[in-house]
């Protein structure tokens, strides 16, 4: 029986959904029109964090990226937050992937995000 440390196991793919993840957030912040000093997509590095998760954050509203609990794939979700100081947001609101994989569902979530995070449609800054 083995007692090896799996938690390098999956660093590659982890790795991959990282760089995937940023990838199309930045594109999400792109059709929404938002502005570079507008908004920023980060990492979360915490130690002991197995899980990966990147965030697309305005001053009113997270958009994540995360790998769901034990592997079993990945989620995208958004919630409303108060100002830059607010770190954790609101409850967050699933977007089912299966929405995202039309041209007209994903412009939908663009919409329902617009609309949650008071962004204006012309410039991507707030109304």
């Amino acid at each position: 029986m083995f007692y090896a440390d799996r938690s390098s196991a999956n660093a590659g793919a982890k790795a991959a959904l990282q760089r995937h993840a940023t990838r199309v957030l930045r594109r999400v912040a792109q059709d929404l029109r938002l502005p570079a000093h507008a908004h920023e997509i980060v990492t979360d590095t915490r130690r002991g964090s197995s899980a990966v998760r990147v965030s697309l954050r305005t001053e009113t509203l997270f958009v994540d990226v995360l790998e769901r609990r034990g592997g079993s794939g990945v989620a995208l979700c958004f919630r409303t937050r108060r100002g830059r100081s607010d770190l954790t947001g609101g409850g967050e609101n699933h977007v089912a992937l299966a929405q995202l994989e039309s041209p007209a569902g994903y412009r939908a979530m663009l919409d329902g995000l617009r609309l949650a995070g008071g962004i204006d449609l012309k410039c991507g800054g707030r109304r």
